[in-house]
């Protein structure tokens, strides 16, 4: 009822506001050919005297086709092209590079196009260089490169006053537009804009946008300055009323959620809170006491059971946010917020593809959430590197631990192999060790403590001596509060977590008083009361990460950001060396 409170609502707005557009991306539809085949293509090349000409006429012809999304003909072409590979001129060789990118986009494979298309984009013909250019920004865009995808834009906006698709689409999404660059008017203006609004948000200027509408008055941007003025400014006093079980079995989480609330309100006169015990609650009269105490904003409920019991639909104008989610809503939530493991398996996936791991071993336990783990992860890591390969093993009891790391590190094959040379060998003697396999670049090992446990030391003495250790990652599920139990056999393994519970965080030091005051609490709880604090931060600042989803809001329970019509959480990483934990820097992950 609690466990794995879940991701926001994913269904998209029926309308979408100017500032609020999704970029289109790269077009991957398959027009098909209403034109000449391509055998009648092919004998027309034959007609063409010289080699080099019959060359340029299938690239033509390839780029136009590409032009009308004829993808698959494209292809064809390009195949016969790649024939005359050493052929090509200089020139030649170029726009068959950026054909070859455009296919590869075109099927989904962006990091393949963008390592084509990168060294020869500013070599282009002048009639191709601004194809390549927005396409760079487009592939960029789909890798999660959003600072990169909003400098190409601004530098597409200096090559081409004309575009299809609104420049803030992209721009929105730059984390940092301090560094970006402008060469034309046109692109300061939109470099300008953006800067103005991250400076209001931050509270340095209240004025930024009024200054820039005061100097841009004429510019394109208008209309989109006039809706950020809107949705950026400073939103009025809040009153919340907030729905936890402080009562009955899920007593201490309501609580933990709520001392987490508490702890976000420090310092801040124009939010306010009114606790109600959801245990008991009468949720047929959630919309008078709403009209009430003229709450403009419901925090809750937590457990999922009495999700299903809140009238969305009689709420008026009260926001909802929601502390976890159902299958399906009815009316959804203003905004869901929940920590679940979905995440976490997610981010492991995504920081796996980034290192360039190609063959992960994911090992889980034989159960519904175990198989749910491998195919969250699967599904995540396979999106993100198309060509690469997960392996998996499902688990019962500690002896199956052991066979299923030899089984899947191809010990036991190895075994068996030496086992059949030493019958074959008769008397003769042979020496001979089991070798592992290579070709596995990483393991994830999704549960709990006392299984990473016992599976950690498993997989070190099965890995040969000669070879370097497979690096294995978990989840925040291997890091519990310090207790009798050594940390050894949980050397060097990496795992997510929540910032919040790692050392060097700033509020680190409050975590350690609090939990000597809550001498009950377990890292459970605590990641609870960073869970209530960041749902109140949320609640606070949900329509200016709307507006700007290049903001980040630095959570204890990590990065949250708006993407894809929902909060995207990065936890933070951490490995254990010895019996201490700390924290360590992993590569920036795509979206």
């Amino acid at each position: 009822m609690l466990a794995a409170c879940a991701a926001p609502n994913k269904q998209p707005p029926s309308t979408v506001e100017q500032n609020e557009q999704q970029p289109e991306g790269v077009s991957q539809t398959e027009v098909k050919s209403s034109a000449r085949t391509v055998a009648q293509l092919l004998a027309e090349v034959r007609e063409i005297p010289t080699k080099s000409a019959q060359i340029a006429f299938l690239l033509d012809e390839a780029l136009m086709l590409q032009d009308s999304n004829q993808w698959q003909t494209s292809a064809t072409l390009l195949s016969e092209i790649a024939a005359y590979a050493k052929q090509l001129g200089p020139s030649q060789q170029r726009r068959f590079t950026f054909a070859q990118a455009r296919w590869l986009a075109s099927q989904g494979e962006y990091k393949a196009a963008q390592a084509q298309l990168t060294p020869i984009q500013d070599k282009l013909a002048q009639q191709e260089r601004f194809a390549a250019l927005a396409l760079s920004r487009d592939l960029a865009w789909q890798l999660g490169q959003f600072q990169q995808a909003a400098q190409l834009q601004l530098d597409l906006l200096a090559a081409d006053t004309s575009t299809e698709s609104s420049p803030w689409s992209y721009l929105k999404y730059a984390p940092n537009p301090q560094e970006l660059s402008a060469a034309s008017e046109l692109a300061k203006g939109w470099l300008a804009l953006l800067r103005a609004a991250h400076t209001q948000v931050e509270g340095s200027d209240s004025s930024a946008l009024q200054g820039w509408q005061l100097r841009y008055g004429d510019h394109p941007a208008a209309a989109v300055a006039a809706q950020l003025r809107e949705n950026l400014q400073r939103p009025e006093a809040q009153r919340a009323m907030v729905l936890l079980p402080l009562s009955g079995q899920y007593a201490d989480q309501g609580q933990a959620v709520l001392d987490g609330i508490v702890l976000a309100l420090e310092g801040q006169n124009d939010f306010e809170i009114l606790v109600r015990d959801s245990n008991g609650y009468d949720f047929s009269a959630l919309s008078e006491d709403l009209q009430r105490t003229q709450a403009t904003t419901l925090m809750g409920p937590l457990l999922k059971d009495n999700l299903a019991k809140v009238n969305a639909a009689a709420l008026g104008e009260v926001k909802w946010v929601a502390l976890n989610s159902l299958e399906q809503f009815a009316v959804p939530p203003t905004l869901s917020f929940a920590l679940e493991p979905e995440t976490e398996y997610q981010q492991v996936a995504k920081t796996f593809a980034t290192r360039g791991y190609n063959r992960p071993l994911v090992l889980a336990a034989d159960s519904n959430r175990g198989k749910q783990a491998i195919d969250s992860f699967r599904r995540a890591f396979l999106q993100a590197v198309p060509t690469g390969n997960v392996e998996s093993g499902l688990y019962r009891t500690p002896d199956d631990m052991k066979a299923i790391v030899q089984e899947k590190l191809g010990v036991t094959d190895s075994e068996a192999r030496i086992w059949q040379v030493k019958i074959t060998a008769g008397k003769i003697l042979v020496d001979a060790e089991a070798r592992s396999r290579a070709d596995i670049d990483a393991i994830f090992l999704t549960g709990g403590i006392e299984q990473t446990r016992l599976l950690k030391p498993f997989i070190d003495v099965n890995i040969s001596p000669f070879m370097s250790l497979i690096p294995v990652y978990a989840t925040s599920a291997s890091h519990i509060r310090r207790d009798a139990l050594s940390e050894n056999d949980l050397d060097k393994v990496r795992f997510t977590e929540l910032p919040w519970l790692l050392p060097e965080h700033p509020s680190y030091p409050r975590l350690q008083r609090i939990l000597q005051q809550r001498s009950h609490w377990n890292y459970d709880l605590a990641r609870l009361a960073a869970f209530g604090h960041d749902a109140l931060l949320l609640t606070q600042h949900q329509q200016q990460l709307k507006s700007l989803p290049g903001r980040q809001l630095q959570g204890l329970t990590g990065n949250l950001r708006w993407d894809d019509n929902q909060v995207q959480r990065e936890l933070g990483w951490a490995h254990y060396d010895g019996h201490q934990v700390k924290p360590v820097t992993e590569p920036k992950q795509a979206r």
